[in-house]
């Protein structure tokens, strides 16, 4: 069957749509024209369908193929298809899969073909896995099955598979992990093979889409392609290698489907799971730990420690032994009898590297961080016994001997080297005291005592005691015990369920102590918290639950420590009927809550991350257990007592402790109570550590004993500082021990000591600037609120009084001190009965609290602390009443400073006179000593200190560039898009690297430049605002203008320096940490970019933020003595003028300044405008979007504040975020309330009168309008200010309501343009920022029956600046037209004359058609008034003015030009239909056909308008930009409905095609006159806009129309169009809609556009070549058209390839190229440079090309001789003759033999030689272009040469006595020869070039002139070899593509056995050098 029959039903389908298959009788009738259906028609089908399922007509309409039908049709006519051939005969040229529905399509037909049969077989995936010839379509399907619900295709159930992860593989996995592996089973990527088809692909066209599908996959599913990929052996390819190792990377640094994933991998391919981890052990060898973690979640220990590998193995059994997970002993024993002396020698090495590595580390000069893992002195020994007993040679013996007496040393020297400085040098299991090869001795001990244990003669707490000593013990058998025991129990956890109640309680209390007495740490510790909280998800009630609560209920102290693990326990909610331990939860979240670190300034930092406060936790605890000493009798007794405690090593203390340390150390010694024995202290600090609330009475009855009266003040102390002070989660326990003593003068002593360690800390200097210091402050206070308030005793005003404490630590600036105790004792209140609210006392401390937190700008963790007491009391802050006790201390406080400086005043200075004022500026030498007496001492002391500082702090200090930045707000409200998110969910490891990267980035890159940023703007504020506030003394004023342009120039400066390196820093931040984690550097580019786009806003809005509240704080310490005294200045009432003496600080007192420069009185409104235009600088923030509109000369500043640009009206101006910086010190001012500020009517008031004042000082000037005003007018500063001011100020609507009221008022009785234009503006603002008064206002303008409103000018401005909707304004003025409303007759001329007739771009006819028909149609029936019949009549002459040539009164162009009006603003309409449309454009055709005239009139007018309003449009601000569309597409769709209208209504398509012709050469006609008339100036764009929309409309109304573009329009005539040209042709839609249906005439009309393309670009290389920057872009631009026509449509470039070449100047050589690659897409091109490949014997040399070209005709034509003469013999006639003579039948479709018409005979071979030669030259007599040349110069036809060479090759090869072994007497070559011979040097090269232009793709004709060349080239002369070698060598030298069959035959002519030896080659370096190049390139290209 041929492929024209394969290709028929798939044709007739197409051709008649989806109706084909709309049943099941039309398809079978479609399919009955056909005589046989096969599987490859049908499959050919399948393909059209599933590429055309969405395009065809009626698509739209919700059409598509019916695959049932059809598949049942076929299965009528065709019962035996075989549709599993129909699916592997997919593999075609033209099958691809764009989307979900042609995947669908493809299931369908499977799925309608299984029913009705016995057996329904499965999908045949393997058709789909197989080797595709199109790859590229094979890829789209498999990438569809990927994304396909498994509802459509589910692939991990089809039997016909291998899964990468099967049932198997799930059962042998733990319970724990099966959910992941069953969910990962459920994916369509769970197929062995789909992954190996993808594979395959790789090394075909589409290696780099499968790379882009691999990463994909590897983000989305690495578990499945990791073991898809491992199953897949051998490895394919350099990409499947690569994958693997970066996958398995991946997993074993960390993720969290680990542990199912390398289970399974060990079970499918453990040879590359070994290979992986020996590669990660040798990068890295301190990797043991995660190797380790990673073999033991899988349970391959056993199995990864048989390997190969020695020095491997043995540092991995090492560390497993160490954590109890191997025996090593054992082990070792094992392995020596398996493999004898070898493993020992090895052992031996192992020790003798580890010794070594050691030995350097702890050197002097050696290196800390040495990357290897240490091994612990029980394994040393494990490996020293065992060695010892296995026979060894005696050197090796005498090796073991020496490693073991320098290991001694060195561990012993190492355990007293080891302190708390070294924590970060040691890895987390250094010398941990675990051993894992117990004795059988040790084990039946442990077993003895759990049976003891489990039959009650043993208490868990005894068992616990002995543990507690054998875990401190130095001997090696109790050590044993306590590991052998722990090891025992963790092991038993699997078991749990199983054991009985009593057994599994004793357990779990057993279990939950060794928690509590911290007695297991790091794994061990977080294994036992996992098994107990797998307990607790069991069920409420069952034994496993009341396990895990009785374990927890032991160490429930400690959750504090695990906040992570604290939070999941909270929301298990059988919990909660355990009340203690849902409290203990509590207060571990609350303490976590309320925990606030603060720096030595008060500043809050961000408190570390859980896991740094786990890994502190542990480290401390092991610290404690390696460093504490042992009891020597030679130390006092408190250190006998500490070294006794467990808990309270001396390292702990010293880092906890602080000053109470110190104090206990220093009170020891001059106690005045007697300690009491060290056992005694031993006995009481072993019960209290032991103590909890369910052993109480136990240890009260221990203790009692011992606390007699002489122990108390010991006692007390150490309760206090030792217990208290450390632990605070236990004050209640403490309390309760307290309280069960009974022993009130205990109780009293306990609260003295209380008392007096916190006067200690409250006197100490460092208490403030120490962190540890204030925790125990809060701690004593929390103490001494539950021993007193809580127990309803009252702290007496003797020991302390809170009031005093407050006002005390107020002055002296310690309130960070002062306020959280007051709070902390506070917050006991709740528990008491007399202390409760509204007791008085207590009431007096809250309102002082109350007065600090309102009226005092606390520090934010301050506040917080009081608010937490509030809430505590069930207090409303806003409810009590703050007291004055700070402002009565002000206030006191200046009154007696305020005598000071009267008295001084007296002597010093005297009273000044008002014309005196100005000599303040001047140096004086009373002002200069007028600091030391005119402020109070305190503030004296800050401002000496300011003055000496302030000039050297331009610059922070290095503890200032460094400052913390708690990023925890700005995480929370980060934005992520969802490619981001969707990372973040499959590998969560990338989330916290995004976030940490920010964090680091704000630490290292915003830090110091925010510092920096914000002392220079402070020293520049402070400068400027001091000199320009000197005689200022208003407080407020001072305060706003430092902060305005502090705040402004912190965050502008900030946000500038660092804007760019933060975002470098996080990108590089991700990309290094992705590296080190191996994955893609792309990938973390891509995330970071994304990250930062997203959020870029909002990171430099926090950035503002930072910068702004800091340089706002540090402005306001540094000028806070200039507020000082002007408060005591307004307080004492002073008559004499105000002058701030530090106003002189930097100043030069010497400058006598000018009388305008001389500070004034006081600051007026227009000096105070600079300071409050620094919020009219732009900022960054997350609103830059949103704006308001300003007039069309506003000017908009960068941030430099210069003038950037001016805009017209309706564009954005000032945007909302530049009140950023406002409403933050608004923010910051009016804290207080918290509410916006309410602004009076006056307020309003006064801004409208104020902006009436701006408005008539602009217009009492020569200014008419805002584009004449300049950019920094008052006008416009009015303006911005009122912006800034509504926003901020939070009016009411109601407010804002009658202001707008006022503002419309004002805009109609405006009086002049420049007024008018200002409310406008003023208007436009607040209607932007009030939208519920827009309504209200606009409504009123258009729809209030008011005859106010007819204000012609005012309307015309409002939408000007689009404050009315004109479209909606016009249908009512309409309304009102015909309705003869009283004034509305001249009210609508005015507006018409103003829109339509002045100078306004913004407004057309289509905006008004409505009203200018109603005014029209009065005027026709003769009832219009003057002044509208006036406006009709110019509206008329407006548009008749461009048509005044025209000699024809009958036409009416108003009418005309209203007709194209409606049209498009009905076109335009959102309710307009296709019916609709195409009624009103019939309705338009009736009325513009009834004469010629009229129609082509009304053609011009359209065509004209549109491209004047697009011209108009593109020149006007962006939001009117849109409208330039508007009018090309509707006239575009005019056209369109008019053709279709006359193509319906005559029913014949010629008067269609006329009419559209007709449109076609309108459009023609004005191109040409505006490119003439325009010249250089000439746009383009509005008429390629029309053409290309009246191409596709067209196309969409009227398909079966042939395509009409006009020639007289090529570039060629119009350069100027040439681009536009040249972008219409290869237009997506016409070029498609050209060539995609193979329609015949449509490709010739193709042709004749691609030959005038040519011949254009021709014509510009003949002019003046590429040099010219246009001519590049041409060429480049006509190169990419042929590229889209070689992908899209090769064959119609294979078929017209003669004249395309012919067209193409032979300097362009890669265009060339590029038409002679084409080739039939159902060809697959064989490689020619295969070792292996026969090219003589190829199957497709059999097969002759189709070409549609008649190059036959170009053989018609005579010769120059033959012109002169009479003869009519053609060339044609003496080739077939010359043919004929050889016995060469001479056939072909078209020709026809005129022999007999001939005059003369060919006598012989030569005078067809001599014809043929004349044929092809020119007369060069007869060409201009060759007159510069000599008379010899002979010149030839390339078109004649191309022609004839051709015509004689495809003769000679359709002759059947054709011989290609006996090429050289082949007549066309003995043509060739001749003339090669003959021609000159040109003539050669176009000869050459005619042969090589048929070297295309495998067929007869590449067959015989490959065969020509290569016989040219053995048997020709030098030059002519040469020539050959020239010709195929410009053709390779060129980008690609190149022909296959030039490149075939250069790889021939190559390995010619002479080549390389022709002196050509050698003629110079250079063409040595090129010809190397070209070779290797050519056979790496083919």
């Amino acid at each position: 069957m041929s492929q024209q029959q394969i290709d028929t039903l798939s044709k007739t389908l197409f051709e008649t749509g989806y109706t084909s298959t709309l049943t099941i009788d039309n398809a079978m009738r479609v399919m009955a024209t056909m005589d046989f259906i096969q599987e490859d028609v049908i499959a050919r089908v399948l393909t059209m369908m599933v590429r055309t399922h969405s395009s065809l007509p009626g698509a739209t309409e919700g059409q598509k193929w019916n695959i049932g039908n059809f598949v049942k049709a076929v299965k009528n006519l065709s019962p035996s298809m075989n549709w599993t051939t129909v699916m592997i005969k997919l593999d075609s040229a033209e099958m691809i899969v764009y989307d979900q529905q042609g995947l669908m399509i493809l299931v369908d037909t499977w799925n309608y073909s299984q029913q009705g049969r016995n057996t329904i077989e499965p999908f045949p995936l393997h058709a789909f896995f197989r080797p595709w010839r199109n790859a590229r379509g094979q890829l789209s399907i498999l990438y569809h099955m990927l994304c396909a619900n498994t509802d459509l295709i589910d692939i991990s159930n089809n039997p016909t598979i291998t899964n990468v992860i099967r049932s198997v593989h799930i059962m042998g996995l733990h319970a724990s992990v099966r959910p992941i592996a069953i969910r990962l089973a459920a994916s369509q990527l769970n197929c062995v093979e789909i992954i190996g088809a993808i594979l395959d692909l790789a090394e075909s066209s589409t290696s780099e889409d499968v790379r882009v599908l691999m990463d994909r996959l590897t983000l989305r599913s690495p578990e499945l392609l990791l073991l898809g990929l491992a199953q897949l052996q051998p490895i394919r390819s350099g990409l499947h290698r690569d994958l693997l190792i970066k996958l398995l990377s991946i997993f074993l640094i960390g993720h969290a489907n680990t542990s199912p994933v390398i289970s399974i991998l060990w079970r499918v391919q453990p040879t590359l799971l070994l290979e992986g981890l020996l590669d990660m052990y040798k990068k890295d060898p301190t990797s043991v730990p995660r190797i380790l973690d990673i073999v033991q979640e899988a349970k391959i220990l056993i199995h990864i420690l048989h390997a190969d590998v020695p020095f491997f193995t043995l540092d991995l059994a090492s560390l497993a032994a160490r954590r109890q997970n191997l025996n090593l002993g054992k082990w070792l024993t094992e392995r020596l009898n398996e493999e004898g002396v070898p493993f020992a020698l090895a052992c031996i090495d192992f020790l003798e590297k580890k010794c070594t590595d050691e030995m350097m580390r702890h050197s002097p000069q050696g290196n800390n961080n040495m990357a290897t893992v240490h091994l612990s002195k029980n394994v040393v020994q494990i490996f020293s016994r065992v060695l010892s007993e296995s026979p060894l040679p005696p050197q090796e013996a005498e090796k073991l001997w020496k490693i073991m007496q320098f290991y001694s040393q060195m561990l012993s020297q190492l355990e007293d080297d080891i302190a708390p400085t070294d924590e970060k040098s040691l890895p987390p299991d250094y010398g941990s005291d675990v051993n894992a090869d117990p004795s059988t001795e040790i084990e039946d001990m442990v077993r003895a005592y759990f049976e003891r244990l489990y039959t009650g003669e043993l208490s868990a707490d005894h068992f616990i005691g002995i543990l507690n000593a054998c875990h401190d013990s130095k001997d090696l058998r109790q050590a044993d015990f306590f590991s052998c025991t722990v090891h025992t129990l963790l092991d038993e956890a699997r078991f749990f369920n199983q054991y009985p109640d009593h057994e599994l309680a004793v357990t779990g209390k057993l279990l939950g102590l060794l928690i509590e007495k911290h007695l297991i740490s790091y794994s061990l510790l977080r294994l036992a918290l996992k098994h107990i909280l797998d307990a607790l998800h069991h069920p409420l009630g069952t034994k496993m639950f009341n396990f895990g609560v009785l374990a927890l209920a032991q160490f429930r102290n400690r959750l504090s420590e695990w906040p992570q693990y604290t939070m999941v326990l909270s929301k298990i909610t059988g919990l909660k009927e355990y009340p203690p331990i849902m409290d203990s939860i509590a207060t571990a979240l609350q303490q976590l809550e309320n925990t606030v670190h603060v720096d030595s300034d008060g500043r809050i930092m961000s408190s570390p991350s859980v896991s740094e406060r786990t890994n502190i936790s542990a480290t401390r605890e092991y610290h404690q257990r390696r460093a504490s000493p042992a009891p020597s009798s030679s130390t006092t007794t408190t250190t006998k007592y500490l070294a006794g405690s467990n808990n309270n090593s001396p390292v702990m203390i010293h880092k906890q402790g602080g000053l109470l340390e110190k104090s206990f150390s220093s009170t020891t010694t001059t106690a005045t109570y007697t300690p009491p024995p060290s056992d005694v202290q031993e006995k009481i600090a072993f019960a209290i550590n032991n103590l909890s609330l369910n052993n109480m009475d136990d240890k009260v009855s221990q203790l009692d004993p011992l606390l007699d009266e002489p122990t108390w003040g010991w006692f007390s102390h150490y309760l206090v500082v030792r217990r208290v002070t450390l632990e605070r989660n236990n004050h209640e326990l403490y309390a309760s021990l307290l309280n069960t003593l009974d022993k009130q003068p205990l109780n009293d002593m306990v609260v003295e000591e209380t008392y007096k360690n916190i006067q200690i800390l409250l006197k100490a200097e460092g208490t403030a600037g120490s962190q540890t210091d204030r925790n125990t402050l809060k701690a004593l206070g929390s103490w001494l609120g539950r021993m007193t308030l809580a127990k309803n005793k009252p702290i007496r005003h003797k020991d302390l009084s809170f009031k005093d404490l407050l006002l005390d630590f107020y002055d002296s600036n310690k309130l960070i001190l002062a306020i959280p105790l007051t709070c902390k004792v506070l917050q006991e209140a709740q528990d008491s009965k007399i202390f409760k609210p509204p007791n008085p006392w207590l009431m007096r401390i809250l309102k002082l609290l109350a007065e600090l937190y309102w009226h005092e700008e606390l520090r934010l963790n301050l506040k917080f602390e009081i608010e937490i007491l509030y809430k505590t009391l069930n207090l409303d802050l806003n409810e009590i009443e703050p007291t004055t006790l700070l402002e009565e201390r002000q206030r006191a406080r200046a009154t007696n400073a305020n005598g000071i400086n009267n008295k001084s005043a007296e002597h010093d200075q005297p009273q000044l006179l008002p014309q005196q004022l100005h000599q303040h500026h001047q140096p004086q030498p009373q002002l200069q000593q007028m600091p030391v007496t005119s402020q109070p001492p305190s503030q004296q002391i800050k401002f000496d200190d300011t003055s000496r500082n302030d000039d050297q702090r331009t610059w922070p200090t290095e503890e200032e560039k460094t400052f913390n930045i708690d990023v925890s707000t700005l995480m929370t409200r980060l934005q992520f898009s969802p490619a981001v998110l969707n990372t973040f969910e499959q590998q969560p490891i990338t989330k916290r690297i995004v976030f940490n990267a920010i964090s680091e980035s704000y630490k290292n890159v915003a830090s110091p430049a925010i510092a920096t940023a914000a002392n220079i703007a402070c020293i520049s504020a402070q400068h400027l605002v001091l000199k320009d506030f000197a005689t200022d003394p208003d407080e407020m004023k001072l305060k706003r203008a430092a902060h305005r342009m502090v705040g402004t120039l912190s965050g502008s400066l900030s946000i500038a320096t660092c804007k760019e390196p933060l975002c470098n820093s996080i990108i590089s931040s991700i990309r290094a940490q992705f590296a080190q984690i191996q994955l893609p550097e792309a990938a973390a580019d891509e995330i970071g970019r994304s990250v930062i786009l997203d959020n870029i806003d909002l990171m430099e809005a926090f950035i503002d933020q930072l910068a702004q509240m800091r340089a706002v704080a540090e402005v306001d310490r540094v000028i806070s003595a200039s507020y000082n005294s002007r408060r005591l200045h307004q307080e004492q009432h002073m008559r004499t003028p105000y002058f701030d003496v530090l106003s002189f600080q930097g100043s030069p007192h010497n400058i006598s300044l000018p009388e305008a420069l001389r500070p004034s009185a006081i600051v007026d409104s227009d000096q105070m405008q600079v300071y409050d235009l620094f919020d009219q600088l732009p900022l960054h923030g997350p609103e830059a979007g949103r704006g308001t509109h300003f007039p069309n000369n506003t000017i908009t500043m960068n941030s430099n504040g210069d003038a950037l640009s001016s805009k017209m009206p309706g564009e954005p101006v000032l945007s909302p975020q530049q009140d950023t910086r406002n409403n933050n010190n608004n923010n910051n001012n009016s804290s207080n309330t918290g509410s916006p500020t309410n602004i009076p009517d006056s307020k309003l008031e006064t801004l409208l009168a104020e902006m009436d004042r701006c408005v008539r000082q602009a217009s009492s000037t020569e200014v008419q309008n805002f584009k004449e005003l300049s950019s920094d007018h008052e006008l416009y500063q009015f303006l911005r200010q009122f912006f800034v001011f509504i926003r901020n100020s939070g009016i009411p609507v109601q407010s804002m309501q009658t202001f707008t009221e006022k503002v419309v008022l004002a805009l109609y009785e405006s009086t002049s343009v420049l007024v008018l234009e200002a409310y406008t503006v003023l208007l436009q603002i607040i209607l932007e920022l009030y939208p519920m008064l827009a309504k209200e206002v606009v409504g009123w303008l258009v729809y209030a029956d008011d005859e106010r409103k007819y204000n012609a000018q005012v309307t015309a401005m409002c939408m000007l600046y689009e404050l009315v909707p004109m479209e909606e304004y016009d249908t009512q003025l309409s309304r009102l037209i015909r309705a003869k409303a009283d004034g509305i007759m001249d009210y609508a001329a005015s507006l018409i004359r103003l829109c339509l007739l002045s100078n306004n771009p913004g407004s057309i006819l289509e905006d008004h058609v409505l009203s200018v028909a109603a005014l029209n149609q009065l005027v026709h029936d003769g009832e219009a008034p003057p002044s509208v019949a006036a406006v009709i009549s110019d509206l008329r002459s407006e548009y008749e003015k461009p048509y005044s040539h025209v000699k024809n009164t009958d036409l009416d162009y108003l009418e005309l030009r209203m007709l194209l009006a409606e049209w498009t603003r009905f076109c335009l309409h959102p309710l307009s239909s296709e019916a609709m449309l195409d009624k009103f454009a019939a309705q338009i055709l009736q009325k513009i056909t009834t004469s010629k005239e009229k129609q082509s009139a009304f053609l011009r007018l359209c065509i004209q308008t549109s491209i004047q309003q697009y011209l108009t449009f593109c020149t006007l601000p962006l939001p009117q930009q849109a409208r330039m569309k508007e009018s090309t597409d509707s006239v575009a769709r005019l056209v369109a409905c008019m053709v279709s209208a006359q193509l319906n209504k005559k029913g014949h398509v010629e008067v269609a095609s006329k009419l559209l012709s007709d449109v076609l050469s309108v459009c023609v006609l004005l191109l040409a006159h505006c490119h003439e008339i325009q010249g250089p100036n000439f746009d383009q764009r509005p008429f390629l806009r029309l053409f290309i929309s009246a191409y596709i409309e067209v196309n969409k109304k009227a398909p079966s129309l042939n395509p009409v573009i006009s020639f007289s329009i090529r570039p060629t005539v119009f350069p100027g169009f040439a681009f536009s040209w040249l972008q219409l042709v290869s237009h997506r839609v016409i070029l498609s809609d050209l060539l995609a249906g193979n329609d015949l005439e449509r490709w010739k009309l193709c042709r004749k556009l691609m030959i005038v393309l040519l011949e254009f670009l021709g014509m510009i290389v003949d002019e003046g070549g590429l040099g010219i920057q246009s001519a590049q872009l041409f060429y480049r631009s006509t190169l990419r058209t042929l590229v889209v026509l070689l992908h899209d449509f090769p064959e119609f470039l294979s078929h017209y390839y003669m004249e395309f070449v012919t067209a193409i100047p032979h300097s362009c050589v890669q265009i060339r190229n590029l038409i002679l690659s084409a080739f039939p897409r159902t060809m697959r091109l064989p490689d020619p440079s295969a070792p292996d490949m026969e090219l003589d014997g190829l199957p497709e040399y059999n097969e002759n090309p189709v070409i549609s070209t008649d190059y036959i005709g170009l053989l018609l034509d005579k010769n120059d001789d033959q012109q002169q003469s009479s003869s009519t013999t053609t060339f044609k006639t003496l080739a077939i003759r010359y043919l004929q003579q050889h016995n060469i039948t001479v056939n072909g479709k078209g020709e026809r033999d005129d022999s007999d018409n001939a005059n003369e005979e060919v006598q012989d071979d030569q005078d067809f030689f001599n014809e043929a030669l004349q044929f092809l030259k020119k007369d060069n007599s007869l060409d201009d272009n060759n007159s510069s040349h000599s008379s010899d110069f002979v010149s030839y036809y390339a078109n004649r040469m191309g022609a004839l060479i051709l015509y004689l090759g495809v003769q000679t090869i359709n002759a059947d006595n054709t011989s290609y072994e006996n090429i050289g007497s082949n007549r066309a070559v003995l043509v060739y020869i001749y003339l090669l011979e003959q021609m000159s040097a040109q003539g050669r090269y176009l000869l050459l070039s005619a042969i090589v232009d048929q070297l295309r793709y495998p067929n007869t004709h590449t067959y015989f002139f490959r065969t020509v060349v290569l016989h040219l080239f053995g048997t020709q002369s030098e030059e002519i070899k040469e020539n050959i070698t020239r010709v195929l060598l410009e053709r390779l030298i060129v980008n690609r593509p190149h022909p296959w069959g030039l490149l075939a035959t250069f790889i021939e002519l190559l390995s010619a056995p002479n080549f390389w030896q022709h002196d050509f080659i050698h003629a110079a370096p250079d063409f040595e050098r090129l010809f190397d190049n070209v070779s290797r390139y050519v056979k790496h290209r083919a």
